[in-house]
């Protein structure tokens, strides 16, 4: 899905490619088609960059049936695999911890396990216990007023008790992405630098000469053309200044940290 529709190209032709069409590619006409398709490249290029969804998304934690699929509507949906199961998962002050792969998360469906069958036996922990941080993506487990009997096999209690690793034993469906892109003012500059790389993008499309002169009667005129500017203006967007850790990028994920150590 996309954000943006043949609706958006009267007001883009207006306000943002009439300036760059004149001075790259003046005289040429570029079909409604090709334009849509450029604003959805930038877009699809900008949420890759950003790591993040730009719409909410339905997440599977399994293959959606069709009926799952049309239920959707318009809403995008993508899959992933679950997580593992661990035998500190509930002990000491984890409380269930999971680091969800997508975020900001907008809602949890459900979390449970799924063993020994993936799709057939499962354990729901009740909606009431779940903790969550929307904009980190974490889930914690409280007990809650709802109780539960999990239907565990002896030979999963045997492997939890032997203090065995489950692969993908924890599904969780959700919806995660970003909301209001193109209506909140909060994003206004997000919506803002996927145009400015969609006029990017047909700029490179046009091929332009990287620098020339005219002359005629004697007066010249030179002109030099670095692609190259534009792009460090959204990547500023992005990113803010090098070495800042700040842009977009820090607005949505919060500041990137790495830790630098020795062991032995």
């Amino acid at each position: 899905m996309s954000l943006f529709s043949s609706a958006d190209l009267p007001a883009f032709k207006a306000d943002r490619l009439l300036a760059a069409a004149q001075t790259f590619f003046p005289g040429v006409v570029l079909s409604d088609a090709y334009l849509l398709q450029q604003i959805q490249a930038a877009e699809a290029d900008i949420a890759r960059r950003l790591k993040v969804r730009l719409e909410p998304t339905t997440i599977f934690p399994y293959t959606p049936t069709e009926g799952e699929i049309t239920a959707l509507g318009a809403m995008p949906w993508a899959e992933e695999p679950g997580y593992d199961y661990d035998p500190e998962f509930f002990r000491g002050d984890r409380w269930g911890f999971i680091v969800l792969r997508q975020k900001p998360v907008v809602s949890v469906e459900f979390v449970r396990m799924s063993y020994p069958n993936p799709t057939v036996t499962f354990f729901t922990i009740p909606h009431d216990w779940i903790r969550l941080d929307k904009k980190a993506g974490h889930i914690r487990m409280v007990p809650a007023s709802s109780g539960f009997t999990a239907p565990l096999s002896a030979f999963i209690m045997q492997a939890m008790g032997g203090g065995s690793t489950i692969p993908f034993m924890i599904q969780v469906k959700y919806v995660a992405g970003l909301t209001g892109v193109k209506t909140d003012p909060a994003w206004a500059d997000l919506l803002d630098v996927i145009l400015k790389q969609a006029v990017l993008n047909i700029i490179d499309g046009s091929f332009p000469t990287m620098s020339g002169s005219i002359s005629a009667d004697g007066l010249s005129e030179s002109r030099s053309v670095d692609p190259e500017k534009y792009r460090e203006m959204v990547d500023f967007r992005l990113h803010g200044a090098k070495g800042s850790n700040g842009g977009l990028f820090a607005a949505i994920h919060g500041i990137s940290m790495g830790v630098l150590g020795s062991f032995g």
